[in-house]
């Protein structure tokens, strides 16, 4: 006999946005850079000194110096998270990471990260953590995922407003549902 039964499991709390676990965390992208408003978008992260995070365009990098940390490019694009069955926001600072998603993408034989999973696996904790980055086989994207995306403005970021709350305004376009 045991204090717990044998199929407890903790619960898990899902919110808006995905952060990387140790060992796996498998995800599909779901938009794109190009999509109005964008359902993905990339830029230069930066943190305060009381760790508060600031955005900005890929064009309006800040000058060296003008934050205690070099800022990071980032990229920040709404997924389906596989092991939470939920739809969230990622966003990714790590160039190691990167690298790899970039070469998937602009690899013919992967191409559009839509189409297929991708597997990180992370490991270590602090300055030691590694990456793995794995493309998964192409395949079709669940139901439940295609019911599961939510309309996201990701220029929220550039202003620290909430990406999933937004009105709409005359001057605004219809919030993009990805075509899968």
């Amino acid at each position: 006999m045991t204090f717990l039964p044998e199929d407890y499991e903790l619960p898990t709390t899902v919110g808006n946005y995905m952060k990387l676990q140790p060992g796996s965390n498998r995800f599909r992208v779901m938009g794109s850079f190009s999509d109005d408003p964008p359902s993905a978008v990339m830029g230069w992260l930066a943190w305060t000194a009381d760790r508060q995070p600031v955005r900005f365009r890929m064009a309006d990098k800040p000058a060296k110096g003008s934050f205690d940390e070099e800022p990071k490019h980032f990229w920040a694009m709404g997924v389906w998270n596989v092991t939470l069955e939920a739809f969230q926001i990622l966003e990714l600072t790590q160039k190691s990471i990167l690298d790899e998603l970039t070469k998937f993408i602009n690899d013919k034989d992967w191409g559009d990260p839509n189409k297929y999973d991708v597997e990180i696996f992370r490991i270590g904790e602090d300055k030691q953590t590694k990456y793995t980055t794995n493309p998964k086989p192409h395949s079709e994207l669940s139901d439940e995922a295609k019911e599961a995306v939510r309309p996201i403005n990701l220029n929220a970021f550039f202003d620290a407003e909430d990406p999933f709350e937004f009105e709409l305004t005359a001057k605004a376009p219809e919030p993009v549902q990805p075509d899968f």
